[in-house]
This record gives C-alpha cells, sequence and structure tokens, in this order.
C-alpha cells in the first residue's frame, strides 16, 4: 500500500514527503476501524490531497487485482451551503408534500448500490451543530439516517462518512466521540512541497535559479509581512505562496521576453 500511495502522489505531480504519507496511511487505519472519520486541520494543510490520494491507492491497488481493496467513489456535498430543509428534506406546509434533500438522497443511492465499491460520503465544511447533531444516529453503532417523514436509511459497511472540517470548535463531545480523528498540521507540510512541484513543472534551466531564490528570501518575506504588515483581510501563508507562483506563471511567458 504504501508502495502505491508514493506512487499516487507523484502520478498527481505532488511530493510524496513524510508527513503526506503519514496522513494517508492514518487516514486508511482510522477509515478501518471507524465508519465516521474527521480530517480537521486549516486551510492547505492536505485535507482534500489526502483522502484524494488514498481514494486513488485504494482504486489502483483494486484494479492491480490485489485482495481486500476496492474502487472508492466519493459522494461530496457542502452542508454548510444548503439549509436544513434542503440538506435532510422538508415537507412543504401548504401541500404537505415530501420533498427529498441533497444528504437523504446521496444516501440512499449511496447504501441502495450492491456493488462492493467503497463509497464515501463527504462532508466539506464547517461542523456545528445545527447540521451535525441529525448525523449522531448515523455516527454511532446504529448506522441509520431517520429522516423527519419517518423513512430510515441503514448505511451498509462499505459505506462511509468522512468530514474535511477546519476546526471543531462548536462540535459537541457527542459527535466528536462518535468519529475517528485525523489532524493535519500546515507546521508539518510547510510551503516547500508546494513550490517544489511548481518548480518541476518549469524548465530546469530556471528551475534551478528560482529554487535558489525562494530557499533563500521566501522565509525571510513571510517574518517580514508577519510582523510589519497589517492585512485588511488576513492570507494564509500558504496562499501567498500560491499567488506568488501564480503570478509568476502568468508574467513569465514567451510574450513577456521570457
Amino acid at each position: 500500500l504504501r508502495e502505491t500511495i508514493e506512487q499516487e502522489i507523484r502520478d498527481m505531480g505532488l511530493q510524496p514527503t513524510p508527513f503526506t504519507l503519514t496522513k494517508v496511511i492514518q487516514l486508511y487505519e482510522t477509515k478501518n476501524s471507524r465508519h465516521s472519520t474527521m480530517i480537521v486541520g486549516c486551510t492547505g494543510s492536505g485535507k482534500t490531497a489526502s483522502w484524494r490520494i488514498l481514494q486513488s491507492s485504494l482504486s489502483s491497488l483494486c484494479r492491480a487485482g490485489e485482495p481486500n481493496f476496492n474502487i472508492v467513489r466519493e459522494f461530496p456535498l457542502n452542508p454548510k451551503a444548503l439549509s436544513l430543509g434542503e440538506l435532510y428534506g422538508e415537507y412543504d406546509l401548504n401541500t404537505n408534500e415530501w420533498t427529498d434533500g441533497v444528504l437523504s438522497s446521496v444516501m440512499r443511492t449511496a447504501c441502495a448500490d450492491e456493488k462492493p465499491d467503497e463509497k464515501w460520503i463527504l462532508f466539506d465544511g464547517p461542523v456545528d451543530t445545527l447540521w451535525i447533531e441529525s448525523m449522531n444516529s448515523v455516527m454511532d453503532d446504529n448506522k441509520v439516517l431517520t429522516l423527519i417523514n419517518g423513512e430510515r436509511i441503514a448505511m451498509p459497511e462499505q459505506v462511509s462518512l468522512l468530514f474535511e472540517v477546519e476546526n471543531l470548535a462548536v462540535a459537541s463531545p457527542a459527535t466528536v466521540s462518535r468519529c475517528g480523528m485525523v489532524y493535519t498540521d500546515y507546521t508539518d507540510l510547510g510551503w516547500k512541497p508546494y513550490v517544489q512541484s511548481w518548480l518541476d513543472k518549469r524548465p530546469k534551466v530556471e528551475a534551478e535559479p528560482l529554487q535558489r531564490m525562494f530557499e533563500k528570501f521566501i522565509n525571510k518575506m513571510l517574518t517580514f509581512k508577519k510582523d510589519n504588515c497589517n492585512e485588511l483581510v488576513p492570507l494564509p501563508e500558504y496562499s501567498g505562496i500560491i499567488s506568488l507562483c501564480k503570478l509568476y506563471s502568468a508574467l513569465a511567458t514567451p510574450e513577456n521576453g521570457n
């Protein structure tokens, strides 16, 4: 599995750092022991990359004929982009007609599929008590979603829940205790893997001097910005590095004399 993970990371144009490998393997082990898993970390810490790498690795092993591995399909949704009625379903007060919600529809589709493929229902967005409390019966050993129309959707073994969240500041202990946790810390990852992946796509004659300049100046610039600059909109360190690389790519073109 580790070799496949490393190969998938390279195929995605990313860097197989020890941090990334560790987090992907932690996610794999956590998902094997819990059917509900939360990946917690700030923007740019590798949350999305971790589950995408694991998904791709497991699917590749299945296609290679390895036993005990299955194709993985994801069902992503943002719960905070929807009202509770749009998420779980609701009755029309005028007609008393039931309208299915996004989550109830996705869960019904995933749970009714009898193929051995793994189905990951991915919640990409902040966790709060408004919508997560209704998931407690799904996250515990009952594994059943009960809708307000009385319908009960049982979650089979091949279906699991994956939460991608920045923090658990407003999550209740009842919710947290039902999930496995994988914490990704940006300080363990840093900006260098992204820059290295970006440099790998640049011409070699250009990449080598750029790498020397990044190593010489970037940390000093980030420290100066942190100590001396007031930002109207706080910009994460990682986002600033991405903007720098994209700005360089946009300007350093043959049309501009590069």
